[in-house]
C-alpha cells in the first residue's frame, strides 16, 4: 500500500522494486497486489495489472472500504504499509488510520520518514501507527534509535531493513561512457525528482573551482521536476537552477535530463559515474534511495551529513560534508578527481559492502517478518482422528485415541468453540454437530452438567461424583 508507477513519487519507485523482487525471488510461495495512492480524484494513472485498488487519499470512506474488503477476503493474509506523512491526506498523512485501526490483518509498517522532533500530531499520528501496526521496519540504524526513544512503545517493534538495490555486475566507467557518447569526459551526478530541498545550487556553486583543476567535468542533472512541487510552483526550481549556470558561465560543464528515467537508462547514466553526489539540505531525511542505488552501483559519494548518510559512507567508499557548503564541495571533489587509483579503490568497495542490501535480500527480510504474524490453514485432521460419532476422546496414544479413558464434556464444549470460529464447510459442520449434541447428552434434567463420560457404556464416569465440575460447566455455556 503507496503511491506507485506510473506515479512519479520515490515511494512509487520503492513498493515497484519490492514487490517485483518478492515476486521473482520468492517465487510461488508469494502473491503482491497492490493499493495505489492518488492525490486526487482526477488522477488517471494507467497502472499495470498489480495495481488491484486506488484510493484518493482525501476519500477517508474509501480506506474504510479497503480494510473492511480485505478483512472479508481470506486470500489477502498481510499488508505491507510504505509510508510518508504526505501521501494519505488528511493533516500530517492521518487517513491511513482509518485504514489501520479498520483492518485486522498483519500490518507491517515501514516508516520512510522519521523525525527528531516531530509536531503533535505528527506524534499523534506516529503513535497510532505503531500502536496498530504488528511490525514497524525502518531503513537505518539512526531511524531505529530515534524512533525509540521518540516513541517508546516502539521498542522490540521495529526492525531494520535497509534500502534495496539493484543486481549488477561491477564495471569501470569506460563502456558506459562510451555508449553515452561522453569518452574523455569525468562525470559527475545527481539523480531524482527536482525540488528545492535537494539543493543542487550548491554543488553547482561549487564547480568553477572544480574545473580549473579538471576541465574535462560534466555534472549531470538527471530527473524531471516532482509532480507535487510542479503543480505548485511550475519550473521556478530548475529555472533558477539553470539562471545560476549560465551566470557562473558553466553551461559547457553542466547538462540537466528532464525526464523520468527508466531503470535501464538510470543504470547507465550510474555506470557512466566517476563521483555521485548527493545533494540533500535535510539534515532529519532519514533516507535516500538514490544514495543507495549509486553506492550499490558501485560508485564513489560524496554527500551532505543526514541521517543515512552518516550511517553508510565512510572514507573508503566517499565523503561527508556539511549542508550548504559550496567550498566544502569543492574541497571533497578535487581530493577524490586527483587520485584516480583512490577512485577506484572506493567504487569497489562501495559495490563490496552493498551487496547485503540486494533487493532479494530485502524482500526475503519483509517476507520472514511477516510470515510471523500469518498462520498456515487450520488442519483439522488429528482432531477428526480423536473424534467419533459420540464426540471427542479426552486423552490420545501417540496419534491415536486413547478410548479407555473415555470423554469429557470439557474438551468437547473446546472443541465446539474452535469450530464455531472457523469458516463454515461442511467438514466443519460435521465435527461441530458431534460436538454439539455431546454437550445435550451430558446436561441432566435440572440444568446441570456431568463432565466424565465412559467410553464403553456411554453413561456418567464414577469420577462426576468426586470432582468439581464448575469449570467444565462454564466452559460448555462458553461453547453454546
Amino acid at each position: 500500500m503507496g503511491t506507485y508507477p506510473p506515479r512519479e513519487c520515490g515511494i512509487a519507485t520503492f513498493n515497484q522494486d519490492l514487490l517485483a523482487s518478492s515476486q521473482k525471488y520468492l517465487g510461488k510461495a508469494v502473491s503482491c497486489k497492490v493499493a495505489a495512492m492518488n492525490l486526487t480524484p482526477l488522477d488517471t494513472y494507467v497502472y499495470p495489472p498489480e495495481v488491484v485498488w486506488k484510493i484518493d487519499q482525501s476519500d477517508k470512506n474509501a480506506y474504510i472500504d479497503l480494510a473492511t474488503e480485505y478483512n472479508n477476503n481470506p486470500l489477502i493474509t498481510g499488508v505491507i504499509i510504505q509510508h510518508e506523512y504526505g501521501i494519505y491526506g488528511g493533516l500530517d498523512g492521518e487517513n491511513i488510520l482509518l485504514f489501520m485501526e479498520t483492518c485486522r490483518k498483519p500490518i507491517v509498517a515501514t516508516l520512510h520518514t522519521v523525525l527528531p522532533k516531530p509536531s503533535p500530531k505528527m506524534k499523534d499520528v506516529t503513535t497510532r501507527i505503531i500502536e496498530r501496526a504488528n511490525i514497524i521496519v525502518v531503513l537505518t540504524e539512526s531511524s531505529k534509535h530515534i524512533l525509540e526513544k521518540v516513541y517508546p512503545q516502539s521498542v522490540n517493534k521495529v526492525h531494520v531493513i535497509p534500502h534495496g538495490i539493484h543486481p549488477t555486475t561491477f564495471t569501470d566507467t569506460t563502456a558506459a561512457k562510451r555508449k553515452l557518447k561522453l569518452q574523455k569526459t569525468t562525470i559527475l551526478t545527481t539523480f531524482g525528482l527536482l525540488s528545492r530541498g535537494k539543493g543542487i545550487e550548491y554543488v553547482i556553486k561549487a564547480l568553477p573551482k572544480i574545473i580549473k583543476r579538471h576541465p574535462s567535468l560534466l555534472y549531470l542533472i538527471l530527473g524531471e521536476t516532482h509532480p507535487v512541487v510542479r503543480r505548485s510552483e511550475g519550473e521556478s526550481y530548475r529555472n533558477e537552477l539553470s539562471k545560476l549556470v549560465t551566470k557562473l558561465h558553466l553551461d559547457n560543464f553542466v547538462k540537466f535530463y528532464d525526464q523520468y528515467l527508466s531503470l535501464p537508462d538510470l543504470m547507465e547514466f550510474l555506470n557512466a559515474t566517476d563521483i555521485y553526489i548527493s545533494t540533500s539540505i535535510n539534515p532529519n531525511q532519514a533516507v535516500s534511495g538514490t544514495l543507495s542505488y549509486a553506492l550499490g552501483s558501485g560508485r564513489a559519494v560524496i554527500s551532505t551529513e543526514f541521517a543515512q548518510s552518516k550511517e553508510i559512507i565512510t572514507n573508503e567508499t566517499g565523503r561527508l560534508v556539511p549542508i550548504m557548503k559550496p567550498k566544502a564541495f569543492s574541497k571533497a571533489l578535487i581530493e577524490l578527481l586527483d587520485s584516480k587509483e583512490d577512485l577506484m579503490k572506493m567504487h569497489r568497495t562501495a559495490f563490496e559492502q552493498t551487496r547485503p542490501m540486494l533487493w532479494s535480500s530485502v524482500a526475503l527480510k519483509y517476507s520472514r517478518l511477516l510470515k510471523q504474524y500469518i498462520l498456515p490453514p487450520v488442519n483439522l485432521s488429528h482432531l477428526a482422528k480423536m473424534t467419533d460419532k459420540y464426540g471427542l476422546f479426552q486423552f490420545a496414544k501417540l496419534e491415536l485415541p486413547d478410548k479407555k479413558f473415555g470423554y469429557t464434556l470439557d474438551d468437547n464444549a473446546r472443541a465446539l468453540v474452535i469450530c464455531s470460529r472457523l469458516t463454515a464447510s461442511p467438514y466443519n459442520n460435521k465435527l461441530a454437530s458431534i460436538y454439539l449434541h455431546f454437550i445435550k447428552k451430558c446436561q441432566q434434567a435440572d440444568g446441570t452438567f456431568i463432565n466424565y463420560v465412559d467410553h464403553h457404556n456411554k453413561m456418567a464416569a464414577i469420577q462426576n461424583l468426586n470432582e468439581d465440575l464448575e469449570d467444565a460447566t462454564a466452559r460448555a455455556m462458553w461453547a453454546l
